[in-house]
């Protein structure tokens, strides 16, 4: 999960995802796929990779 923690703010930086440049909060870390998991706008939520995520 690199130094994201839950809570922490992040942008999506992968241009191929649809969410590109969206702002979400870290709400999960499933440790078995090594997927983290945001939370848009307290409605949508999505799996990303560590290298798909910036710290915003």
């Amino acid at each position: 999960m690199g130094n994201l923690k839950i809570g922490s703010i992040v942008s999506v930086i992968d241009q191929k995802d649809a969410m590109h440049q969206q702002i979400g909060a870290v709400v999960y870390y499933d440790k078995k796929r090594e997927k983290i998991l945001v939370r848009f706008g307290g409605v949508q939520q999505l799996y990303y990779d560590l290298n798909q995520l910036q710290e915003y």
